[in-house]
């Protein structure tokens, strides 16, 4: 019996191994379908009696690609041209030939030649590492089509799995459903809390911008409602960097106006969103949110933004229900 236990060890072992470096590459966007489809399973389950779970799953696809996939294509194509557009040389901008002339007059140098040799070696750079972006653009191409196909099997057959897991779990019945009720109520509260408030903090931000005339407004928008994610940082790198391109500009007004409306309106949205959505439902504290978003985003990339604090969240609340049942202290 010792030896038959030993062997299934290690075949399940191995197989483990084998398994996870099968998803490694793709883990990202596997991660990612796995967040869509909780976020999506309540609508799922709503549609079911109605329309069936093959085509309310086929449905909210579709939906998907609509509200999410469709705008971050957009983002890319957008940034994507910016990127293509940047000037050559420095020189040939007249704000920096304007801050060029002051610097020399004040301090006898000149910025103009270093700072164009510079972004030459940058565009070099770029043009010698485009096989790799072509690579890259592969990638995330299959890893969206595959993150499409897993949140509709997951949508339509994601009970059954649960199922599954619950039978192959070795734990009692009572202590999984703590674990599960916990689990949903974290992601939920973090979803609310670090997600939701981030996208609306990005939004009103973005407002600003478009009542003001910055170029790209509404690119810089999907920049803030990313970065609004991020504790500490916030939106203040693009707003701060719209107030300077107003400024050198000569629209000395809008660019005051952008940081009143920086420091009241999206200062006070934040504020009160943070109070009424995290403080009632979440009790994640702000150091543990930065830390899993830094930590996630380094090891899973762009989606450890959403799924860091909430690996943390899990991580928490599974402790707890051990520690109840199992007198873990």
């Amino acid at each position: 019996m010792k030896a038959r236990t030993a062997f299934a060890a290690v075949l399940i072992g191995v197989l483990a191994v084998l398994s996870a470096l099968v998803v490694r590459p793709f883990l990202d966007y596997l991660l990612g379908a796995m967040l869509l489809a909780f976020v999506l399973t309540p609508a799922q389950r709503r549609l079911e009696p109605e329309v069936g779970p093959r085509l309310a799953a086929l449905g909210l696809v579709a939906l998907t690609v609509l509200l999410f996939v469709g705008p971050i294509g957009l983002f890319l194509r957008v940034a994507l041209s910016d990127l293509g557009e940047l000037p050559t040389s420095l020189s040939d901008l007249p704000t920096f030939q304007s801050i060029e002339r002051v610097v020399e007059r004040s301090f006898g140098v000149r910025v103009g030649p270093r700072l164009d040799q510079l972004l030459g070696g940058l565009t070099s750079t770029l043009a010698e590492r485009s096989s790799g972006l072509a690579s890259a653009g592969v990638h995330f191409t299959l890893g969206i089509l595959l993150l499409l196909f897993l949140l509709y099997y997951l949508l339509k057959d994601g009970d059954t799995l649960v199922r599954w897991v619950r039978d192959v779990t070795p734990l009692p019945r009572a202590v999984q459903d703590d674990l599960y009720a916990e689990a949903e109520e974290a992601t939920w509260a973090v979803l609310k809390g670090h997600v939701l408030v981030a996208a609306l903090q990005g939004f009103v931000s973005g407002l600003g911008l478009v009542a003001l005339g910055v170029p790209d407004a509404w690119f810089w928008t999907v920049v803030m409602m990313f970065m609004a994610m991020v504790p500490i940082v916030g939106v203040a790198p693009v707003l701060g960097g719209a107030t300077i391109f107003l400024a050198a500009n000569g629209r000395l007004l809008a660019a005051g106006l952008l940081v009143v409306y920086g420091m009241t309106v999206v200062a006070v949205t934040d504020d009160y969103l943070r109070a009424l959505v995290i403080d009632k439902e979440s009790s994640m504290h702000s150091g543990v949110i930065l830390l899993g978003v830094f930590g996630a985003a380094y090891f899973l990339g762009a989606i450890g933004i959403f799924v860091g604090p909430i690996i943390l969240a899990l991580f928490k609340e599974t402790i707890e229900v051990f520690s109840a049942y199992y007198d873990l202290g």
